[in-house]
C-alpha cells in the first residue's frame, strides 16, 4: 500500500466578538488561503464559506476549539437557499448574510424558514433602504462598518433600535469609535481596537473524488437508504472522520457512544447525511488523482474487520467496530493524532480508541497486526496468528481480497457489500 504523506492544510482567521463589559462572546470565521494571508482574498464566495466550515467545523472538535462560544460564518446567497445552515446547530451557530446577498423571494423564504428553526441571523456590514428592509424581519443582529458615512450608520442604528435588534459595531479602531457605537446603541463590538483575526491551519484529509460522485448519484435515486449512504461514507477515511464530528457536534450525549458509520447515520438521519453530503461535494469534487492515503485506509479498515469476523464470528457489534478502528487509524497516523488526549477526544467507542492507542486489547492486537502486515513485519504478524489460531494461508489470502476490494473502490465501481 502506498505510503506517501498527502496530508493537505487548510486555514481560516477567527476573529473575537465582545460585549460591553469587554468578554469575548463570539468568533466570527474568516476565510484564509495560508497563514500569511491577512485579508480575504478568494473569488468564489460560496467555496470560502464551505472551506471555513469545513476546516473549522468538521476538521476538529468545535467544542475545544471555540470553547463553547457561538460561532458566526457568511452565508452567501446559494449557501442560504441550499439549506447548508441546517447541517449546522442552531444554538451554536449564528447565519451572518454577506451584504451582496439579494433579497429575492427565495431567499427571504429560506431565511424565515431558518428563523423559525431557531436559527439566528446577523446582517453583515448592513445599511439600511428601501431594497433590503425585509432582511430584518429575520434579523437578530446588524453589524455596522463604522467606516460608512455618519449618516448611513446613524439611520441603521435608529431603525436596529426601534426594531430592538441588537448592534454590532464592526472595524471599529479606536476608543472613540467605541464611546460613538455606544451612544448609539450597540452592545457588540468588532474590531482592530480589540483584536485583529488570527490564522489558524488544521491538517485536512481530502476525500477522493470517486466515493463523491457515488454519494451525490445516491442523492437522486428515491431508492436511497441510511445503509446505502453509510456503506459509501465508510470507504472514506477523511470523510468519514468528518461525519462523525458533524454528529458529534449535533448530539454530545452521544460523544461516547459511536460504534459504526451505520450508528452514526442512523442518529443523524437521512435529510442530514444528504446535506453532509452535498455540502462536502460542493468543497471537494474538484479534487484531482487517487488518494493513496484512502486507499490505505480502506484496506486497513476492511483487514480488520475480515480478522474480527475470523476471530469473533458471532460479535457483530465488536466487528462493526474494527471496521471503524481500521478506518480511523489512517487518519491517527497521517494527520499526527496519535496523542492520548487526542484520541480520547475523538467521538468514538472506547473499544475503538483502545485499538487505535495498541493497546493490549483484542482490538489494539488486531489493529497492530494489520498495521504490522502492511509494513512486512512478520515476527509481529506471526506472533499475532499463533495466538489467535488464524492460519497462515488464510490471512495471506483476506490481505488479498482487501487490496482488491480497496481498489476496486478507488475505481469507482462500489465495495463489496458490508452489513453493519
Amino acid at each position: 500500500m502506498g505510503n506517501e504523506e498527502k496530508v493537505m492544510y487548510s486555514y481560516y482567521a477567527r476573529q473575537p466578538i465582545f460585549n460591553l463589559k469587554n468578554d469575548a462572546v463570539a468568533y466570527e470565521l474568516l476565510y484564509r488561503d495560508s497563514l500569511d494571508e491577512t485579508s480575504y482574498s478568494f473569488f468564489n464566495g460560496d467555496l470560502a464559506s464551505v472551506s471555513v466550515i469545513n476546516t473549522a467545523l468538521f476538521g476538529g472538535d468545535p467544542k475545544a476549539i471555540f470553547g463553547g462560544k457561538k460561532i458566526y460564518i457568511n452565508f452567501t446567497e446559494q449557501l442560504i437557499t441550499n439549506g447548508i445552515a441546517y447541517l449546522l446547530p442552531a444554538d451554536h451557530v449564528v447565519i451572518e448574510v454577506l451584504e451582496n446577498v439579494r433579497p429575492t423571494p427565495e431567499v427571504l423564504t429560506a431565511l424565515e424558514d431558518l428563523y423559525r428553526s431557531g436559527y439566528k441571523i446577523a446582517l453583515d456590514d448592513y445599511v439600511v433602504n428601501s431594497d433590503n428592509e425585509a432582511f430584518l424581519n429575520f434579523a437578530y443582529m446588524v453589524k455596522i462598518d463604522f467606516r460608512d458615512s455618519k449618516e448611513e450608520i446613524e439611520r441603521t442604528a435608529a431603525i436596529c433600535r426601534e426594531r430592538r435588534i441588537f448592534i454590532l459595531a464592526e472595524k471599529v479602531e479606536t476608543q472613540e469609535d467605541i464611546d460613538y457605537a455606544k451612544s448609539l446603541g450597540a452592545v457588540f463590538f468588532q474590531g482592530y481596537f480589540y483584536e485583529k483575526p488570527i490564522v489558524v491551519s488544521n491538517n485536512n484529509l481530502s476525500p477522493m473524488q470517486t466515493t463523491f460522485m457515488r454519494l451525490v448519484s445516491k442523492l437522486n435515486d428515491p431508492r436511497t437508504s441510511l445503509k446505502d449512504l453509510s456503506d459509501i461514507i465508510q470507504t472514506d477515511a477523511g470523510l468519514t472522520l468528518k461525519f462523525l464530528r458533524l454528529v458529534n457536534f449535533i448530539r454530545f450525549d452521544w460523544m461516547e457512544k459511536i460504534q459504526s458509520v451505520h450508528q452514526a447515520v442512523l442518529i443523524a438521519g437521512l435529510n442530514k447525511t444528504k446535506e453532509f453530503i452535498y455540502f462536502n461535494s460542493l468543497s471537494e469534487l474538484n479534487e484531482n488523482g487517487v488518494d493513496e492515503i484512502i486507499l490505505t485506509g480502506f484496506y486497513r479498515a476492511d483487514f480488520c474487520w475480515q480478522i474480527a469476523r475470523q476471530i469473533s464470528p458471532n460479535d457483530r457489534p465488536f466487528i462493526d467496530e474494527m471496521y471503524l478502528c481500521g478506518l480511523m487509524s489512517i487518519v491517527i497516523d497521517y494527520k499526527f493524532l496519535g496523542s492520548d488526549d487526542v484520541i480520547e477526544g475523538l467521538p468514538l467507542s472506547d473499544n475503538i480508541k483502545s485499538g487505535l492507542r495498541l493497546e493490549d486489547t483484542l482490538a489494539g492486537q488486531i489493529l497492530g497486526a494489520v498495521i504490522a502486515y502492511g509494513k512486512g513485519d512478520w515476527d509481529k504478524v506471526e506472533e499475532f496468528r499463533i495466538s489467535h489460531g488464524i492460519e497462515k494461508d488464510d490471512l495471506a489470502r483476506i490481505s488479498l481480497e482487501c487490496i482488491e476490494h480497496s481498489n476496486v473502490v478507488i475505481k469507482g465501481f462500489g465495495a463489496e457489500d458490508k452489513i453493519l
